[in-house]
């Protein structure tokens, strides 16, 4: 199987690489960062010597990357899997976020992620078969502050996908979408990135590490399921947020996103 991985050289992506590496699997990993593609490259060598990697260098907060990523596959053959990471977020009051970071988020976190869903998709349904994983976040099962947009793409993916699979499952296409519910993930760059590394949400009871949400997420796909909510914790105690008053739910929220000097 060949499995396309964007944001596969570190944090969640990376340990998706493992799992997709450890089964056997072709790789193609697609990141910014050429230093850090070399190095997940060299580290999945060392751990599987015997496999495949292909790396391509790609901003897809682009307009056209994902033409270009989709065009670069070709010459490896048909992606099996398709596994939509990479994504970024902004914190903070709406209009405190400079506009080109969040168009950029915007670009990356839907449209990109939207062409590479459709373009692959097309080439699955061809053969009638594949699987396709897409990350979504936990910020899409509910108003977020402070990460109002951010959590919107979430949300984009999060309910894109779920129609995907339905309309899938409605034509018994071998195709499988699988969409994941994460927390907060500790130690990646995602939080320095969002200028996050000091909000409490990170190191809360909650979060969860980037193995645990692989290991979910890897699982729920080879099972061909539709919403995966990852991190034991979070999958525990998300009955709460359903039964709890919005304005309590609001006050946790509130609690999350606070920076530790503010507390």
């Amino acid at each position: 199987m060949i499995a396309l991985i964007t944001g596969g050289s570190s944090g969640l992506g990376f340990q998706l690489a493992r799992l997709f590496a450890r089964d056997g699997n072709v790789l193609l990993l697609v990141s910014e960062n050429d230093d850090q593609l070399k190095n997940a490259g060299d580290n999945l060598k060392s751990e599987f010597p015997s496999v495949k990697i292909h790396t391509l260098c790609c901003d897809l907060s682009r307009a056209s990357a994902a033409t270009e990523v989709h065009k670069w596959s070709k010459q490896f053959g048909n992606v099996d899997a398709l596994v939509n990471n990479a994504g970024f977020g902004t914190f903070g009051y709406l209009n405190d976020i400079a506009e080109e970071k969040e168009h950029a988020m915007l670009q990356l976190n839907i449209m990109s992620f939207y062409f590479l869903t459709r373009m692959f998709l097309a080439d699955m349904e061809k053969t009638d078969g594949g699987r396709i994983l897409n990350i979504s976040s936990n910020t899409a099962l509910q108003p977020v502050p402070l990460m109002s947009a951010y959590a919107a793409t979430k949300s984009f993916v999060r309910h894109f996908s779920q129609s995907l699979h339905r309309e899938l499952k409605s034509k018994n296409s071998n195709v499988t979408v699988t969409v994941v519910c994460p927390p907060a993930i500790h130690n990646t760059a995602f939080k320095d990135r969002a200028e996050m590394s000091d909000v409490r949400t990170f190191s809360s009871f909650l979060s969860a590490t980037a193995e645990e949400v692989a290991k979910d997420a890897y699982e729920g796909m080879m099972k061909g399921k539709e919403l995966v909510i990852a991190g034991k914790v979070l999958r525990n105690t998300r009955w709460l947020n359903k039964l709890l008053p919005e304005f309590i739910v609001s006050k946790i929220l509130w609690r999350e996103l606070k920076r530790k000097s503010s507390q």
